[in-house]
């Protein structure tokens, strides 16, 4: 019954944006992906002392599948909103979890998400100035800006952004954006995370606020992205977070007194042009009193389904890629074959407070080759081999094919 209301609902929205389309003011978009992996190790890295064991193993899967809608009130007042399905939609699944080190929990979750990723109204002033008020992307790090399937080289999205902070990360709060001479900028204020939901293996990620209905806003947060596009083909920007945690919490009487600020720092450049695109990316956090947050986190009610593992001080991920398109090379005219290579390091638990110890699980070396094919300018067939060192070799590598196809464009403009 909840599928069918879920249904009725999805269509009534797509049918009122559909009477806005009358007006001619009206657009629909999106983007999705579908991929499958192959895998030689085991889900388990902490199935032996060395890490996984070896394994084959295969799955397939629908990551996301994102409708974005739009409506021009005026020519300077626009409507947004987009409605993103995770695996294939909603409903039960049983999750098998490891991260306890070692101690298996069978948790009831979703089995997949339909979110509304953003829903935001935009007053333009200028090409300067502009004001947005209400859900939208969080302006931290490269792949929450560059987070389309055709954005990207991989068959998946990056793995090391996304194992320390959310992505892609919406929170509700205001915006100010705009362009001057060259630069791009964005203000954001938005409600901070959850101190509760931090964890060894994905550092503040979890702190997402997703769990509970009411998203808590006692601890708000700042962001700032600043981007240079001066140049043909370059773009080099900073971007930065802060904003304390310990209050979002469902019982924010347990860490009373104690600040969990969290601070992020991140720089990224990309260079486009001449059949060349090169990326690279560097991002380093940090989190106040992480050690007493992660005391208080292991008191935790399990019933809460919390990790409740040790948060570390210092989180960091950095990453560099480059491919080059050969198509005319081997006689494609109005398609695009580029081979690419990435490089990327990154570790949840990079550095603790005095008295505890990282586990080197979470320091991850990963080198990927594959190959992306565009048969058109919106859609991407994308094939790679990635290979994980894990603790600097210290434990059992892990290595992964990939197979996707991924597509963004606009569907409709009226």
């Amino acid at each position: 019954m909840k599928k069918i209301l879920k249904l009725i609902l999805l269509f009534g929205i797509m049918g009122s944006f559909a009477l806005f389309a009358q007006d001619k003011r009206f657009s629909i978009g999106g983007y999705g992906e579908i991929l499958f992996n192959h895998y030689d190790y085991g889900p388990n890295r902490l199935a032996s002392p060395k890490g996984s064991l070896s394994d084959s193993r295969q799955t397939v899967d629908l990551p996301r599948f994102i409708l974005e809608f739009s409506y021009n009130f005026t020519k300077d007042i626009m409507f947004t909103t987009e409605i993103e399905f995770e695996h294939g939609g909603t409903g039960s699944a049983l999750e098998l979890e490891y991260e306890e080190f070692g101690e298996f929990e069978m948790e009831q979750e979703k089995g997949g998400e339909v979110v509304l990723e953003q829903f935001h109204i935009t007053k333009s002033f200028s090409k300067m100035l502009n004001l947005r008020v209400g859900h939208f992307i969080v302006g931290v790090g490269q792949l929450n800006k560059k987070h389309l399937p055709i954005q990207y080289f991989t068959s998946s999205r990056p793995e090391g952004e996304q194992a320390v902070i959310p992505v892609t990360w919406h929170e509700t709060g205001i915006e100010i954006f705009g362009h001057i001479k060259g630069f791009d900028y964005r203000l954001q204020m938005v409600n901070g995370l959850d101190a509760n939901g931090f964890s060894s293996a994905n550092w503040i990620k979890g702190g997402y606020q997703k769990k509970f209905e009411l998203t808590q806003a006692t601890n708000m947060a700042y962001v700032l992205r600043l981007e240079y596009k001066g140049l043909k083909g370059l773009n080099i920007g900073v971007s930065g977070y802060y904003g304390n945690t310990t209050e979002n919490i469902q019982k924010p009487d347990i860490m009373k007194g104690i600040d969990g600020n969290v601070s992020i720092g991140s720089f990224h450049g990309e260079y486009n042009a001449n059949n060349l695109i090169v990326r690279g990316h560097y991002l380093y956090g940090n989190l106040q009193n992480s050690a007493k947050i992660s005391s208080i986190n292991r008191k935790l009610s399990k019933n809460a389904q919390y990790p409740q593992t040790p948060v570390a001080k210092n989180a960091k991920n950095y990453a560099i890629e480059a491919g080059y398109n050969i198509a005319e090379m081997v006689g494609l005219r109005n398609e695009k074959l580029m081979p690419f290579a990435r490089y990327e390091y990154y570790n949840s638990m990079e550095d603790m407070e005095s008295g505890s110890t990282p586990d080197q699980r979470y320091k991850r070396n990963v080198k990927t080759f594959g190959v992306n094919y565009y048969p058109l300018p919106n859609l991407v067939i994308k094939a790679d081999y990635s290979m994980r060192e894990l603790g600097g070799g210290k434990y059992n590598d892990e290595n992964t094919f990939g197979l996707s196809v991924g597509f963004a464009g606009r569907f409709l403009s009226l």
